[in-house]
């Protein structure tokens, strides 16, 4: 919200000044800045004991809520989050500009009602429009936790960043090994890939996968490599239908992406199993491909149709085990689409829970009503008891 001119700053004052009348009137009112106007030093001193009244609330929890709102309205995640020094400096004295809009949505993070989000953007432009005469010297309050703790360096972030892609690494070896050594048919090969390229982008889910297919020449043989290129088109699949296509959003649109992951791998599977390694490997789901090709299939109809097969349940219970591990990493970073997509899951479990109603009522059948049924009025000696009636 962008407010200009004088008429709108006289307006706001106007509106600040009726509204604090009827402060002491109507005790059901939401709760009106009281400052003068154009004292940047007392807008941060405020919100400072605003922040601290809210539960001493940490500016990376208030930046966290900040993009989170953000993206509910429409703000896409990578424009989401404001930086944390940002949100620090709001709090800091001595400020000669403030931007209105940022203070009403820390406000906002800190429990204020849109009524006093409004109040807040309104009381800075005032003190743009009336600046003080000097500067008011007032000492700054010491941070609740040390300096360095509040200006977060990149170094944590890629450190943090550097260990998920290392533990997502760890995880497609997991599930590589496993797989190889009871010769399941399926892969479970791509759950660092998607936990890599839903939290960190395409591309980190990219150096996972490739990094995995790598490793992969000291487990089995070297058809691990050349598999690499199912790895990318997975990662990219994964990470640019978050990101731009937002399929994390909702349970429905999530399944539909690993579904799309599932198709895309089967296509380049399929083509470098026919091309290069005669239609197979030695993998436990070549089993579906020769009952096909026993069935008259061609051989490339016979390996697409088993690859499908496979890749679909593979990739299904990847994305839930991926869903499973983001919960985790959601601890310790930003994950985009997270809180909307596991509020959705949760909804859709509760709805299959209960078949008989729709999520949300009851899930236990009403009980049927016994009916009553009331004899003629007749004479007070020979009037009959109401008689209960079953359905």
């Amino acid at each position: 919200m962008t407010l200009a001119g004088p008429k709108i700053a006289d307006n706001a004052s106007r509106g600040i000044r009726a509204v604090a009348a009827k402060g002491d009137q109507l005790t059901d009112e939401p709760r009106v800045v009281e400052a003068p106007a154009g004292l940047y030093d007392e807008i941060a001193q405020d919100l400072q004991q605003m922040r601290f009244a809210a539960g001493d609330v940490p500016y990376a929890e208030i930046v966290r809520r900040i993009a989170v709102r953000r993206e509910r309205n429409g703000v896409q995640a990578g424009h989401a989050r404001p930086a944390r020094t940002t949100v620090y400096d709001v709090f800091r004295i001595g400020r000669t500009r403030v931007n209105p809009h940022l203070v009403g949505e820390i406000a906002g993070a800190l429990g204020a009602s849109d009524l006093e989000v409004a109040q807040w953007e309104a009381r800075c432009l005032l003190a743009r429009k009336n600046p003080p005469a000097a500067p008011i010297a007032v000492p700054e309050p010491d941070p609740p936790t040390p300096q360095p703790a509040v200006v977060e360096t990149q170094t944590p972030a890629k450190s943090r960043k550097l260990m998920l892609i290392l533990a997502c690494i760890g995880l497609n070896v997991l599930g590589f090994t496993v797989v190889a050594m009871l010769g399941l048919p399926l892969y479970f090969d791509m759950i660092g890939t998607a936990v890599a390229a839903i939290a960190l982008g395409p591309w980190a889910g990219v150096a996972v996968g490739l990094s995995t297919n790598a490793i992969g020449l000291a487990i089995t043989d070297s058809s691990s490599i050349a598999f690499g290129l199912v790895n990318i088109v997975g990662a990219l699949v994964w990470g640019y239908g978050a990101r731009r296509l937002r399929l994390c959003q909702t349970l429905p649109r999530y399944l539909l992406l690993n579904v799309l992951v599932a198709l895309s791998c089967s296509v380049i599977a399929s083509t470098l199993l026919v091309l290069l390694f005669n239609g197979g490997t030695g993998h436990a789901s070549e089993s579906t491909t020769r009952n096909l090709t026993a069935m008259g299939n061609p051989l490339s109809v016979a390996v697409l149709g088993s690859n499908v097969f496979h890749s679909l349940a593979d990739k299904l219970l990847t994305g839930f085990v991926a869903l499973g591990v983001l919960s985790a990493v959601r601890r310790g970073m930003e994950v985009p689409f997270y809180d909307t997509l596991s509020a959705d899951t949760m909804l859709h479990l509760k709805a299959a829970g209960s078949p008989l109603l729709d999520a949300g009522h009851d899930s236990r059948p009403a009980p049927a009503r016994l009916k009553v049924r009331t004899a003629r009025l007749l004479p007070r000696k020979g009037r009959p008891k109401p008689v209960a009636e079953l359905p």
